[in-house]
């Protein structure tokens, strides 16, 4: 019998806790170790904060959805790692700290906003890393909705998540204009770079920014913030930023207390060092893999922090581990990059494929958006139950009134 603990619910933990708990004999055992009750896709939670992600059909329970999957749910947060007794220590809810047993540990946790030390970041911004995060998000925005007045809030940084959340509180307030009672918003994009989506394609930044102004988001690209405070943000230059809410989405790092957790190898960035095997380069029946993982590649990069980078090592890391657990060695992850999707409102995407040689835009690439939740939704839940969820979406989006 072997026991397989996958720490970390999102995008990868999950996928690979699904393929395992369905691949594996009777006699083995799956355990997801995660905090949260319920599954949120990443790439969403812009969506939570602004209050246009349905939770009813885009969301899913861990202990049913194992139940279902063959693995089971164990609610608590990592705190440490025993190698020499195989041991997880685990922080439970109730406030208790807890062992749990492994023969396999996959580490999965994720990554959270870079701050870079900016001096009252952590204290006075508002930050998209967990789905808590995005739900005390939007209890604000809520409030500030509802406020009747003209408000201010400030993004900084103007990659996927910030440009997103940036365009959906657009939408969002633009409905309500009608509301006499709404608040109107001034958003401001923050960028230290000179353009939106600094590490795309030039043209795919300059759609994306024509979109933005389109939105009346107000973009402040060569813009360094220096610190922040209650009232706002102080720019490297000394101008002050007033705003009734602020966001930090510049910039990723995996989580400080993931350095050199059980004496694991870690980068600058606290992300696990690991073989292209995904294996830890100490342990090795330890792995990690998303975005917590430093992967190498044969030609001396290393995977890039996506979502679709995640679905992929999860998949290759459930083929790989069964064959391990039978007897067969590990498999090296070769990583294929397919592009980039970055969502500007519900009806708007722009995408690069090809090795970003195609850019494309409109409607119908936000429906290629669509796909790649569904994708995660089919690689979870299989087909039918995403095939389901489809048709119940485009039902409620018919009858439920505006």
């Amino acid at each position: 019998m072997s026991r397989v603990v996958i720490v970390g619910g999102g995008a990868a933990g999950l996928e690979l806790a699904s393929l395992l708990g369905r691949s594996v004999n009777k006699q083995d055992e799956v355990i997801l170790v995660e905090g949260e009750t319920h599954h949120y896709w990443k790439p969403r939670f812009h969506e939570i904060a602004a209050g246009t992600f349905d939770n009813d059909l885009d969301s899913l329970c861990y202990f049913s959805h194992g139940a279902k999957n063959g693995y089971r749910h164990y609610q608590g947060r990592m705190t440490n790692i025993n190698r020499e007794e195989k041991q997880l220590v685990v922080y439970k809810p109730n406030g208790e700290t807890d062992t749990l047993a492994y023969d396999y540990l996959v580490i999965a946790v994720g990554a959270i906003s870079n701050d870079f030390a900016t001096k009252g970041a952590l204290e006075h911004s508002l930050f998209l890393d967990t789905p808590e995060q995005a739900r005390e998000s939007w209890q604000q925005i809520s409030a500030l909705l509802r406020s009747g007045e003209q408000r201010t809030i400030n993004i900084v940084g103007a990659g996927a998540t910030g440009l997103e959340l940036a365009a959906e509180l657009a939408k969002v307030s633009g409905k309500l204009e009608r509301n006499p009672h709404a608040a109107r918003l001034t958003i401001n994009l923050i960028e230290a770079a000179d353009r939106v989506l600094p590490n795309s394609p030039l043209k795919m930044s300059q759609q994306a920014q024509s979109r933005l102004e389109k939105f009346n988001v107000n973009l402040l690209l060569n813009t360094r913030i220096a610190s922040v405070d209650k009232q706002g943000m102080t720019t490297s230059e000394g101008i002050m930023l007033d705003a009734d809410l602020q966001f930090w989405a510049a910039g990723i790092k995996a989580p400080d207390w993931l350095k050199n957790i059980g004496g694991l190898e870690s980068n600058n960035a606290n992300q696990l060092v690991v073989q292209q095997t995904l294996a830890t380069t100490q342990d090795p029946s330890i792995f990690s893999l998303g975005d917590c993982a430093a992967i190498p590649q044969a030609d001396g990069s290393t995977v890039p922090p996506k979502a679709q980078a995640a679905n992929r090592a999860a998949v290759h890391l459930a083929k790989s581990l069964l064959g391990l657990m039978q007897g067969k060695t590990l498999t090296p992850f070769v990583y294929k990059d397919g592009g980039m999707v970055v969502a500007i409102g519900h009806n708007y995407a722009i995408s690069t494929m090809m090795n970003d040689r195609l850019i494309l835009k409109g409607r119908l690439v936000r429906r290629l958006y669509d796909t790649i939740f569904r994708l995660h939704q089919k690689t979870v839940s299989g087909f039918l139950t995403m095939s389901r969820l489809i048709i119940a979406k485009r039902l409620k989006c018919i009858f439920q009134p505006n």
